[in-house]
């Protein structure tokens, strides 16, 4: 039987990443489809992301408020807005989700860390819309989010945790419970009425739709803290600034303002207190690892804009004839393939975990309803209803087990922090060695260095990743519960 070979882009993943050649001999289909994303984004990187990339951070030192939305709208063509969207949909996250946006993110990065964040904030806004199984608002903000995108219009989503007082402390329940928290949610009639601010929001100026976690009581932050859905319409919010940035400037990281912002009760994402679970930990565990994928892909651009430096003729020499700089550059490979596999074996145990809720028939059996019927009123308050979320955490309950999700944010912890600390080892040992000589691959190296420092800082410091991996792994203290249904009337 003809078999056809893979593109070269293919030939490339596979050869980068053994464990895909291994797994495509099982799953053909499965792992051409991620191929096939990889694809997309280098075509991406070469009509879009490397022709304005350089230009584009030298425009937004100086006009840091400037944002180019041609990045966003090329995008759309490539579905990248849609890679933490269901298939069923139509989105493009299927039984690889994890490892296909992991790749895809890598990919987008090795031509400019600021584009690649712009591109995969959004699905990290997405992200507690999925994992806390708010299925009221599938039809309406996710199907959104695809169908503009089929006409090349970005709709864009925006994940807020960070507050001005509080940024590593709310993502570690210990840390959490005495934080400084800023903002709070309080109950009103309805709903809820959020007032104080978020920072450093990345995609902040430019999202349509927030998941935006806030504590009920400030006092009590840890058994109060819940994920609502904001809209930016939305009275009362507002974003008045956007920060001048050192690295991955194409990416806007903004200041969320919060006036009596009302709330509807139907946007509370899952059960009111259960924000550290299905709200943080979860997410960080879903997200951490394509961190890593960024801190490796903005390596691998460094890599190879140092790669072309050495074979450039210098004083009649080339420095890649050099046996310091020959070492140096297979030292440089070695980390970039132990950053790959850290977050690929983080990415395939998603994929293990995940696939068991969102290819199972039970679950594809909701959306065999007519759409009709899926979008009325009366099932989108079911579902928002005690009744409705208790039936989908319990469909999640019964696939996603409290120590699988545990073991899965002790590995993307891991791979964080290892991932964007072989980033910075690379690019400084680059530097290093190209000296001060100005050059055209220098000016990308340098860039590089500042885009890949944010990888040590954002989704968690890497102090607490590994203080996360040590509390997981060794003294046993962290244990995600994936949130149980609520008594009624007990939180």
């Amino acid at each position: 039987m003809f078999r056809k070979e893979p593109s070269e882009i293919g030939k490339r993943v596979l050869k980068d990443s053994p464990i895909l050649a291994a797994l495509r001999e099982h799953d053909r289909e499965g792992i051409d489809g991620i191929i096939r994303l990889v694809e997309g984004c280098d075509e991406y990187n070469r009509r879009v992301a490397l022709p304005r990339a350089l230009e584009l951070d030298q425009r937004m030192e100086r006009e840091p408020e400037y944002f180019d939305w041609v990045i966003m709208r090329e995008a759309c063509r490539y579905r990248i807005f849609s890679l933490a969207i269901p298939e069923s949909l139509g989105g493009m996250a299927g039984k690889y989700m994890v490892t296909g946006m992991a790749l895809a993110v890598e990919e987008l990065c090795s031509a400019c860390g600021g584009i690649g964040l712009a591109l995969a904030a959004h699905s990290l806004g997405v992200s507690p819309l999925v994992a806390s199984g708010a299925m009221a608002h599938w039809e309406t903000v996710l199907r959104e989010i695809v169908e503009e995108e089929k006409k090349g219009n970005p709709v864009v989503m925006a994940y807020a945790i960070t507050e001005p007082s509080a940024g590593t402390d709310v993502e570690e329940p210990e840390f959490l419970q005495v934080a400084k928290i800023g903002m709070e949610a309080k109950k009103v009639n309805g709903g809820y009425l959020l007032n104080g601010r978020k920072c450093f929001i990345s995609g902040g100026s430019e999202a349509k739709y927030f998941t935006v976690t806030a504590a009920t009581d400030r006092r009590r932050p840890l058994e109060t803290w819940t994920t609502f859905l904001v809209e930016r319409e939305m009275p009362g919010f507002s974003t008045p600034r956007v920060e001048l940035k050192m690295g991955q400037r194409a990416c806007h990281a903004a200041e969320l303002n919060f006036e009596d912002v009302f709330v509807p009760q139907s946007h509370v994402l899952g059960f009111e207190g259960d924000g550290m679970a299905n709200g943080i930990l979860i997410i960080m565990a879903a997200s951490r690892g394509p961190v890593g994928a960024i801190a490796t892909g903005i390596a691998r651009g460094a890599y190879q804009h140092f790669l072309s430096w050495t074979k450039t003729v210098r004083g009649g020499k080339r420095p890649i004839d050099q046996e310091r700089i020959q070492m140096a550059l297979a030292d440089m490979q070695a980390l970039i393939q132990e950053s790959r596999g850290l977050y690929l074996a983080h990415s395939l145990c998603g994929d293990a975990l995940f696939r068991r809720a969102f290819t199972h028939p039970l679950f594809k059996s909701a959306f065999l309803l007519p759409r009709k019927l899926r979008t009325s009123r009366a099932y989108s308050a079911f579902l928002n209803s005690y009744y409705g979320k208790s039936m989908v955490n319990a469909i999640f309950r019964r696939f996603i087990r409290d120590e699988d999700i545990t073991d899965m944010l002790s590995k993307a912890s891991l791979a964080k922090f290892t991932c964007a600390d072989n980033s910075m080892e690379l690019i400084s040992r680059a530097l290093e060695l190209m000296g001060v000589n100005d050059s055209p691959e220098r000016l990308w190296v340098e860039k590089c260095y500042r885009d890949a420092k944010l990888t040590q800082i954002y989704e968690g410091t890497n102090q607490l990743n590994r203080l996360v991996v040590y509390n997981v792994e060794i003294a046993g203290t962290l244990k995600i519960e994936v949130p149980r249904p609520f008594k009624r009337g007990v939180r």
